[in-house]
């Protein structure tokens, strides 16, 4: 079975090159269909090859699935371009179904559909491991090399991943790294070998994905039971300690430059740093969440490990504690710099409480790191319930609203429309505004917003009592504002926006 597994391995490194070659950067047309027909004929004979076609019927599906990546070539509709991607998916996943497990019973459909979509994930391990035994065994290596090549199509991925998210974080960090990546692109004149990194990362996730697809197909997972359904693929230690210590080394220059430009404003002068900080705090979050998996993957696996190894991957795992720990505060003060340039939101406001609950979570991380018996899930779970239950009670809305408005009385900046959601809590603060503003088109727009929410808070029922929805009414009764019929209204106020 694993045999006639990997003799699929190079057919799917190639679609996946050609998926790279037909779509990277492209707008849809012809392409869909030239990758389509050949994904089609590799599915068809893989499926013959391990005598998988328990159902000729099913294969019809490919009539459909061919016949709608031809709309790709034929129209350019707006209505179906973006549907028609999901339908063929939806038609691939039939054609699994039909062609291999046959049955026509909705629930069974259903559950077979939401299996072959998530289950093949677990299996990731697996192919790698099929993968490296393709190459090892076409290569003649030797067991260290064989150990090497395999640890470095783990180390390799993640590693790309991890320099793409921080370069696009820190325009600095990305002018190091853009430097050496032109010149590797330079000693090629082909055009393909443009943006290189990204070609690199869709070509990895397009063969991991084909490949995990057909392994699960072919191993036949959803039959077995649970226990079974369990990967018996394990990162060596050497596999660990080369990732922790490359991503600590490229960790080391990226909190460099952190400290230097937004902690010490060590640069060039004229360097706006609200612009610097535009972005980089999402891509930095993904880093640290990436971190934190790491570290705990790493510890799961240290019984089977010596001694002195367990020592260096614990040393190296605080190390990247320390580490992870400059980037979320580089990531907060990314975050303060841009607020205070272009103002506050809700989402900003839950990126500072990502950032905190990741400062919170390093401390039975570390903890975790010295004792693998720590129960960290517990932890995690307290954690992260405790900290959802208290933000409920922070008062995201008034918060928001209070310090815009702070900001509108220190530069004369403010975005009402986004404060006007249509919720009591910030009422008492737009009031405020409205009385005390001399800006005319912003006491109109309140006067408007005011008008309609004085409607729309009454309560009709004792059920619907809410005490900050009552407390704004009261509020909002006080004033004295300018009337308008409803549609009068409705010109007015939604013209704007």
């Amino acid at each position: 079975m694993v045999k006639k597994m990997s003799e699929f391995v190079i057919y799917i490194f190639l679609l996946s090159l050609w998926n790279v070659i037909l779509f990277y950067g492209k707008r849809y047309g012809i392409s869909v269909l030239l990758f389509i027909l050949p994904l089609l004929i590799l599915l068809y004979f893989f499926f013959k090859k391990n005598n998988l076609i328990k159902n000729k019927k099913g294969l019809l599906f490919m009539i459909p699935i061919i016949l709608l990546s031809s709309t790709y070539l034929i129209y350019d509709s707006s209505s179906f371009t973006s549907l028609n991607y999901f339908v063929i998916f939806g038609f691939f996943i039939l054609m699994y179904i039909f062609t291999i497990k046959p049955t026509y019973e909705i629930k069974d459909i259903i559950v077979e559909g939401v299996t072959i979509v998530f289950e093949p994930i677990s299996l990731i391990g697996d192919y790698l491991k099929e993968v490296t035994n393709k190459i090892s065994s076409k290569i003649k290596l030797s067991e260290n090399a064989k150990k090497v090549l395999k640890s470095l199509i783990i180390v390799i991925p993640i590693v790309v991943i991890v320099l793409v998210l921080l370069s696009n974080a820190d325009m600095i960090f990305d002018n190091i790294f853009a430097s050496i990546f032109r010149k590797i692109k330079d000693a090629f004149f082909y055009k393909f070998f443009d943006n290189i990194i990204g070609k690199l990362i869709l070509l990895i996730i397009m063969f991991v994905a084909i490949g995990v697809d057909l392994l699960y197909l072919l191993k036949d997972y959803s039959k077995k039971k649970n226990n079974e359904l369990k990967s018996n693929f394990k990162i060596d230690t050497f596999t660990t300690k080369l990732l922790i210590s490359i991503l600590n080394i490229i960790y080391v220059v990226f909190d460099f430059i952190q400290i230097k430009s937004l902690m010490l404003h060590q640069v060039s002068s004229g360097f706006n740093y609200a612009e610097y900080a535009r972005k980089g705090f999402f891509e930095l979050m993904a880093v640290s969440v990436i971190n934190i998996a790491i570290i705990l993957i790493s510890k799961k696996f240290e019984n089977s490990i010596k001694e002195k190894d367990k020592k260096y991957i614990n040393i190296m795992s605080l190390i990247m504690v320390f580490l992870t720990l400059i980037i979320i505060v580089s990531s907060f003060l990314r975050m303060n710099l841009y607020e205070s340039a272009y103002g506050y939101t809700v989402l900003r406001l839950y990126v500072y409480v990502a950032l905190i609950t990741e400062c919170i979570i390093m401390i039975p991380t570390v903890m975790y790191i010295f004792n693998s018996k720590v129960n960290i899930v517990k932890y995690y779970m307290i954690i992260f319930v405790g900290v959802y239950t208290i933000i409920n009670f922070m008062n995201f809305d008034y918060l928001i609203a209070e310090r815009n408005i702070n900001r509108y009385y220190k530069n004369n900046k403010i975005d009402i429309n986004y404060l006007e959601n249509f919720h009591s809590d910030n009422v008492s603060l737009l009031i405020d505004l409205f009385n005390n503003t001399k800006d005319e088109d912003i006491k109109k727009s309140l006067n408007n917003y005011f008008v309609i929410i004085k409607k729309d808070f009454k309560d009709n029922s004792i059920f619907e009592y809410n005490i900050s929805r009552n407390k704004a009414v009261k509020k909002l009764n006080s004033l004295k504002l300018k009337k308008y019929s409803d549609s009068e209204y409705y010109i007015d106020y939604f013209d704007k926006r």
